[in-house]
This record gives structure tokens, sequence and C-alpha cells, in this order.
């Protein structure tokens, strides 16, 4: 254990040491010493100058003696080194002086003294003893000077050549060594005063710290027993002011006794939670240091900050990192992590990711606003906190995406029941604000270590078989197959080389036909194709979703609007002028502004009147924003281009839309018309939606036609257009021309 202790020491010898410092002290200290050695002096000397001293000097002398016996015994006592130092000078100042001016002038004993008293001054008195002695050896000097006639009293009648010269030695020695302890006392000083100032910071440091309001200190002696403690020491642990002074520091809090035991101290900062005097939890960062008092005591120097608001907020963020805001369930963080330590902890057991999707809550956000979408999200995540089994994790993954971590060691039936009851719970209506939302799951599972025994290829794998499930069943679940891995890598081969399409000259216009009742050529409908370089034909139910999704439809569209118009024109230069272009528009283009721009710049450009273009729309569009969908809708028709509702009956259809909504044409889907004449559920629907059509003023279009049957039951129903593969397949624009030659 290290221990605390600033030390302001200034190499010396033994010499300098019993001379210079004077730190002897006892029996054989300079004072004791050079006052043993006077008394001896003295008394040697008296016999000779007995004769011719008066009483006075005798009873000064006496006195003089017996003060600096009775120094000798204090100094034992009080260890007072400069008080001691400066009696015994001044007793025997005053004697040498009586001895000089009354007893016989300056003789071999005092020129030793003369010597001497410079000496004991610096050892004892230091420099202030030097210039007090050479003060008075001047004042001397001066006043035979000036009173000469005061020489007679002293021996050798007056001469006063001999007593300046002896003055005048004594000021050269006193002088003399003056400068020695001036030039060695010197650094000492220097020393001295720069250790005194760095005392006096450390002090004041140590004061500062120490009255911290930010910290608690405390000050514990060897037996654990407070001896000071600041104001935030007592505010924290809740006791008054000064309570703690000379209490146990097992008064402090619980178990403190034990968190600030011995073995606790010169250790790294510690984080832990204590409970106070009054019941409070707080969190603490303490740290305790060893330290030794001026009686080589060793204590313990204890800092203490209340970290409680700290670790609150840690716990606050860490709450934020980990759980999603809105349904409050863990995130995709939370699920990472927790995937990870099951991959670590429970490396020789089962378990399945579990991937879940929902079906149709875009169509929510869309059509009713986020604050439903959200409401949906919300009990959706009561809903599955509820259903799933104790020991499953769920989350939410972003989105309307929701991931179970199941239980260890789960059998395959048993996921299957889980997954079966989780889309139970999510199929079930939800109701807010007075509608009833319906919307279902599709969900993939990848199970743990049949599929994979990395946490992200887990993940993946989830999504790829809820992916292929969303494709070919919604609302139905699929365990992972090595083939959902060919899709998907296959989705997103597409959905780059989508970018580049156009570039490389793979997409192309092929247009079907479209004949009135009297099977005259009266249109023809642009569809995209692509040819990839290197895969072939892709079909447009693989492509278009993509494009879609990747927004790269935007761009292709224009691209369509401008091509199909271009074909447009040349027909029309070949006579052709009745016959109209019909081409298919995303929900993404229209509910982009820029497509009436890139409507009217495609006409413009060929020459175009916008009487014989059609945009054909799904009913997608009244998902979106349907006061945009109005506006391009009324500039489209200012354009004088017509618009058709594609598909009709297959997603949003609704009445109220197609009123508020001025489309020109309706066209049935091909759905409705396979059915239409041995179905006579389907023959009746397909004439109430062209009886609908018909009271909204709209032309009807039939797709799908594939026989006679089908075309002759929908002559009868006085359908306007007709198109299918049994009138007419989709033709390249030189098959086009030549149908239309």
């Amino acid at each position: 254990m290290t221990t605390e202790k600033i030390t302001i020491e200034q190499p010396r010898s033994a010499f300098s040491a019993f001379f210079i410092s004077a730190r002897s002290s006892g029996v054989f200290s300079i004072v004791n010493f050079t006052s043993f050695i006077y008394i001896i002096v003295l008394g040697l000397t008296f016999k000779d100058l007995y004769s011719f001293m008066e009483d006075w000097v005798v009873i000064t002398q006496a006195i003089g003696v017996l003060v600096i016996l009775m120094n000798v015994v204090a100094l034992k006592k009080t260890n007072n080194v400069p008080l001691a130092s400066a009696i015994m000078l001044f007793c025997m100042f005053a004697i040498h002086m009586a001895n000089v001016t009354f007893a016989g002038g300056i003789d071999t004993v005092h020129y030793a003294w003369i010597f001497i008293f410079p000496i004991l001054a610096g050892g004892t008195m230091g420099w202030r003893g030097q210039i007090f002695f050479w003060f008075i050896s001047v004042l001397g000097t001066v006043y035979y000077y000036v009173w000469p006639e005061q020489m007679d009293t002293l021996p050798y009648e007056g001469d006063m050549g001999y007593t300046l010269a002896t003055r005048l030695m004594c000021l050269t020695i006193f002088s003399l060594i003056m400068l020695t302890y001036y030039f060695t006392l010197n650094e000492k000083m220097l020393f001295l005063r720069k250790a005194l100032k760095l005392a006096s910071f450390e002090s004041d440091l140590f004061s500062g710290v120490f009255n911290s309001k930010a910290q608690s200190v405390l000050l514990v002696d060897e037996k654990g027993t407070i001896q000071r403690a600041n104001h935030t020491t007592h505010t924290t642990f809740g006791f008054a002011e000064d309570t703690l002074i000379h209490q146990p520091v097992s008064t402090l809090c619980l178990h403190a006794d034990l968190l600030f035991a011995a073995d606790t101290v010169d250790k790294p900062t510690r984080e832990i939670q204590v409970q106070t005097k009054d019941g409070r939890i707080v969190w603490i960062e303490y740290s305790a240091l060893s330290v030794l008092d001026e009686n080589e005591h060793r204590h313990s120097l204890i800092t203490i900050e209340d970290i409680s608001d700290r670790k609150k907020h840690e716990s606050e963020l860490s709450h934020l990192a980990h759980y999603d805001h809105l349904t409050k369930m863990p995130n995709r963080l939370m699920l990472q992590e927790h995937l990870a330590s099951l991959l670590k902890l429970h490396a020789n057991v089962s378990f399945a990711v579990i991937f879940i999707d929902l079906d149709k809550f875009k169509d929510v956000n869309d059509m009713h606003g986020h604050e439903a979408g959200d409401a949906v999200l919300v009990e959706v995540a009561r809903r599955l906190e509820r259903c799933v089994r104790e020991g499953d994790f769920i989350g939410r993954f972003g989105g309307d995406e929701f991931i179970l971590l199941s239980e260890i060691d789960t059998s395959k039936d048993e996921i299957v029941r889980l997954v079966q009851r989780v889309q139970k719970v999510i199929l079930q209506p939800i109701y807010y604000q007075n509608r009833q939302h319906n919307i279902g799951s599709s969900v993939g599972i990848a199970q743990y270590p049949v599929d994979s025994e990395d946490a992200n290829d887990l993940l993946r794998k989830a999504d790829a078989a809820m992916y292929r499930t969303k494709i070919n069943e919604k609302g139905a679940f699929a365990f992972y197959n090595l083939d959902y891995d060919i899709d998907l890598q296959r989705k997103l081969r597409l959905n780059t080389d989508l970018n580049f399409a156009l570039d490389k000259n793979e997409l192309s216009l092929v247009f079907q036909p479209i004949f009135d009742k009297n099977k005259v050529l009266c249109g023809a409908e642009a569809l995209l194709r692509w040819e990839h370089s290197e895969l072939g034909f892709i079909s447009p139910d693989d492509f278009i979703p993509i494009a879609e999704d990747g927004g790269q439809i935007l761009h292709i569209g224009d691209w369509v609007i401008d091509a199909a118009c271009e074909v447009l024109r040349e027909w029309q230069e070949m006579g052709h002028s009745a016959l109209s272009m019909s081409v298919n528009i995303s929900y993404r283009q229209l509910a982009d502004c820029a497509l009436v721009d890139v409507t009217r710049r495609s006409l413009n450009k060929h020459g175009l009147k916008g009487d014989n273009l059609i945009l054909e729309l799904t009913e997608r569009v009244f998902a979106d924003d349907l006061a945009l969908v109005r506006e391009n809708m009324r500039m489209l028709s200012e354009l004088g281009v017509k618009t058709a509702i594609d598909d009709f009956g297959i997603a949003y259809s609704s009445l109220s839309y197609l009123r508020s909504v001025n489309f020109n044409i309706l066209k049935i889907d091909r759905s409705f018309v396979k059915d239409i004449v041995d179905d006579h559920e389907a023959r009746n629907l397909c004439h109430a939606i062209h009886s609908m059509a018909k009271s909204l003023s709209l032309q009807v279009t039939a797709e799908g036609i594939e026989t006679e049957a089908h075309f002759n039951a929908l002559i009868e129903m006085n359908v306007d257009k007709f198109q299918g593969y049994h009138l007419a397949k989709p033709l390249t624009k030189s098959d086009f021309s030549k149908l239309l030659s």
C-alpha cells in the first residue's frame, strides 16, 4: 500500500546541522554547550578581574549566570532553540560588555569572544543575530570616537588607537562572518521560501478540494474514526452539519465499514450503490488515498461523488438505445445483442429466429394517416407481448417488422404452433377512432444451428423466408430454404441492374391492340419489357415492384411516356389519327409533382394533342395523397389527357373514390372476366361493375378476353372496348405497324 507524504529536506553535514541550523537538542545542543563553556571561562577569569570589579558588576555577572543555567533547564523542557539562544546570547553579551567597559578592557579572553559571538549568533539566531552584533560593534566604535573622554575609564590609559583598532577588528570579523553566512544561508533561505510557498499552495489546494461542493471528502484515521468531513458529505448521506466528526465510518451508510475498509485504499475508482441513513439509494463513485500526518500516523483520505443523476441519465440513454420509443418493445439493437448472447451462452442448443412482417399495414398508413398506423403498431406490439411464452424474446425490428426469438430447445412443431398463435392474434380486427383495421402477417423462420450459426445470417435468412411468403401467399409462414437465398440475390441484382437498363437499351415497349365491339382496332396499350443482357427476359411482375420500391420507376416511367408518344406520332403520320395510346402509370409517378410536366413536355416534343393519350392508373393511387392525385388529374385533364382506372375491383374499390376523382375510363380486371361464361356470380359482378361505370359516365374496357365466348358475353353487356390474347397478343412496334397496314 502506497502512502502519500510530502517531505522538504535540504541535504546537510553533521557540522552544518550543529553550528548552522542548530538542529541538535538536549544536553549537547549548541546552546547548552556554549552556555557551559562560557560559565567555565567566566569562572576562570573571575579571580583575575574581581580585584577591580565594582559590586554591581559582580551582581550582574551572577544574575546572568543564573539566567543562563535556568535557560538550560527551560530548553530541555520546551525545545525552543531560537528563544533559548536569544536569552543565552543576551546574558553573555551583557556580562561581556560589563567586563569590557568596567573591568579592564579587552584582553586575551575577550579576543576569543570577539570570534565566538558572531559564530554563536549565526548558529542560533541566523542572519538576524549577525546583524545585531554587527550593529552593536558599529555603535561601540562610533561611541568612543565621538566621546573619547569615556575611554579614560578603560585600562591602557585611553589609548585611542588601540581601542579603535580592536573595534575595527570586531567589525571586520563580524562583516566577514556575515558575508559567509549570507552566501551559505541565502540558498537555504531561497529554498525555504519556495518550500513555504509550495506548502501554502498545497494547503490551499487541499483546502479547496476538501471544501468542494461537488464531492464528499472524508479523513478517516487508522481506527476507522472520521476526523474530518466536509459539508457535501453530510448533505449526500443525510446528516446534520458536523455530526459525522469523530464518528465511526460505519455511521456513514449501510455496510460503510466494509466499503471503505483498509484494503480498498489506493485502489482504482469504484462505482457502487449504497443505502443512506434515511433509506435513500444513492450511486456513488469513490476512491481512497493513504496519507501520513506530521506524527507519521496513517489516515485514509476518501473522496466520494454522488453520481445518482449520471446513472439515471445513463439508464435513460440505455433505455432509449435499446427500446423502441413507440411500442416500448426491445428495438433492433437489443434484439441483435440478445441474439448474440444466445449464440454465445447457448451454443449447443437450438432456437428459432422468427421474422414477422405485417400485411396491409402500409394501406393503413396511406389511407388513414400515420397516427392510425402508430396506433395499429402499438396494439400489435401489446398482442405479441401477451401471446409469446415466458422464455421467448420479442421486439420491433423496424417499421412494421417484428422479430421473435424462441426459447431454447424449441421443436419445429412448437415453432409452428407459436407462429400460428401469433398470426391469429394479429389477424383479429383492430379498432381506432371508430374504424376497423384488418391486417395480417407474413412470417419467415430461420433455425439455429440448422440454417446458420451467425446472428446476421440468421436474420437475413428469416427475412428471405418472410419475403418469399409475402410473394407466394400473404398471411402464411415458411421455414428458410436455400432456394430463398437465390431468389433474394436475384432480386438484389435486378434492383442494381435496373439502374443501368435504359443506358444499355435493355428496356423496350410492346403494344397490345385494343378493339371496339366491331373488332375494329381503336388503340393500343404500351407494355414495358426488359430483356436482360445476361439473364434474358425478365417478367414485368418481377421487375416492376422492384422498380417501384427502389424508385427507378420514376425515371423509367418518364422514358415510357416519351417513347409511347413517339410511336403514337408515327402512327398518326401513317394516317391513323384516331388511334389512342394507353400508358400504365405507377402510383409513385402520380404521387410525384413532375408527372404533369413530363407529360406536357412529351406531347409538345412530338407535336401531339392530349386527346389520344390515356394514362392508366391502378386503384393503388387512392392510398396516396388524394389531394395531390386530384390536382394532378385536374392538370392532366387540362392537357386533354384521358385517365383510366386499371384492374378495377381487386384493391381499393370504392364508389366514393371513383366519384371524388374524375376518371374517363374503367377497365374490368381479367380475374373477373375469366369466369364470366360459366360462373353466374362472376357474370353478375361484371354486370354490376359495368352498370356502376355507366352511372358515372365512364367508358368500360374489358381485359383478358381469352375466348370468343368471353367476347360475346361482354358484348351483351354493352362493354365499349376489348383487349386480350383472343383478339391480339402484344406486338412489337414493327408488327403493330404491319397490323395497321
